[in-house]
Order: C-alpha cells, then sequence, then structure tokens
C-alpha cells in the first residue's frame, strides 16, 4: 500500500523559503538539438509542434517521459525529454499518432535523448527504448545505459529528499 503523497510543500534548499506542494515533473520544451538552432534558422530548417519535431528533414524527434518511481508512492517522477529517431520510426509513429490501440500495434523503438539535464551527469545521447502508449499519452523512454544514474533512478526509484533537491535547483533556475 502506497503513502498519501505530500502536499503540503517543502523548505527550498536554495531560496531558504517554504515552497507549497513539491513538483514532481520537470519538462524540457524543445530537444537541444532545436534549441541549438538560431532563431532565424528555426523558421527555414525546422518544423515542429508540441510532440514532435524535424529539422532539415534529416533529424527527427518525439517527445516523452522519463519516468521515475518515487520511493514508497504510487505517483511516479516525470522527465519530459525529447529522444532523436530514424526517419523510419518516426513516420509509423506519425502514421498511428491518432490510431486507437496503436500501443499495442507499433513499437517499440530504438533513440537517444537529445536533452541535457542538468541534474544529472550528461544526458544528452543516452540509448533508450521508446515505449508507445494510448492515444493522448506521451510514449514513456528507458534508458538503456544501465550504468548512468538517470537509468539507476529509473530502475530503483528515487526518495522524496531528492526530489526535493532537483526542484529546490530546478525552480530557481534563470
Amino acid at each position: 500500500m502506497a503513502v498519501e503523497f505530500p502536499s503540503n510543500g517543502f523548505w527550498c534548499s536554495t531560496c531558504r523559503h517554504f515552497h507549497q506542494g513539491l513538483p514532481v515533473s520537470f519538462a524540457a520544451d524543445f530537444p537541444d538539438s532545436y534549441v541549438a538552432l538560431k532563431k532565424a534558422e528555426r523558421e527555414t530548417r525546422a518544423q515542429i509542434s508540441s510532440d514532435q519535431c524535424i529539422i532539415d528533414d534529416e533529424w527527427f524527434f518525439i517527445r516523452g517521459l522519463v519516468e521515475i518511481p518515487i520511493i514508497g508512492f504510487q505517483e511516479p517522477f516525470l522527465w519530459g525529454v525529447w529522444t532523436t529517431v530514424k526517419k523510419e520510426p518516426f513516420e509509423e509513429i506519425s502514421n498511428h499518432w491518432e490510431t486507437a490501440g496503436r500501443e499495442n500495434m507499433i513499437g517499440p523503438y530504438k533513440g537517444r535523448l537529445d536533452n541535457s539535464l542538468s541534474e544529472y551527469p550528461e544526458t544528452l545521447n543516452l540509448k533508450c527504448t521508446i515505449h508507445i502508449r494510448p492515444v493522448g499519452e506521451r510514449p514513456v523512454f528507458c534508458i538503456n545505459e544501465p550504468d548512468h544514474l538517470l537509468a539507476k533512478e529509473q530502475r530503483e526509484g528515487i526518495s522524496l529528499v531528492r526530489i526535493q533537491e532537483i526542484a529546490s535547483r530546478l525552480m530557481h533556475k534563470s
């Protein structure tokens, strides 16, 4: 039986104030490869939506989640990130974007993370497996490099203290 998730908040180690609630997800809005383009280049070289991105008709990206169990709780901690995939899987995923039951029809796929998460040793280009979820849900990315801290936390879970540390740093990043 899972423990009730604390909703009152936490003391922030960065600003030394009490914050209401505890964030259990953080997300990258764009793939790092997209962010690396100059703003003018983005208009001519890239196509982007909330869940997919194409650069130069050569690089293909899907937005999804790295789910990390929170020790003692049912709710996972979520990293919203982007992964790069080859053209064929990208097209197959796109073709089934609104197909009911797609999670049983397509995938899994291989990908590489396209975001550097500051709370970990370098995560850019980490190998992952992309698991398709039902329509309306983002894919889940399982990290395939077992010695990396992100993969270890995905396997073993993280504590509320670790989440508070992450939140304390990320909530105050400019």
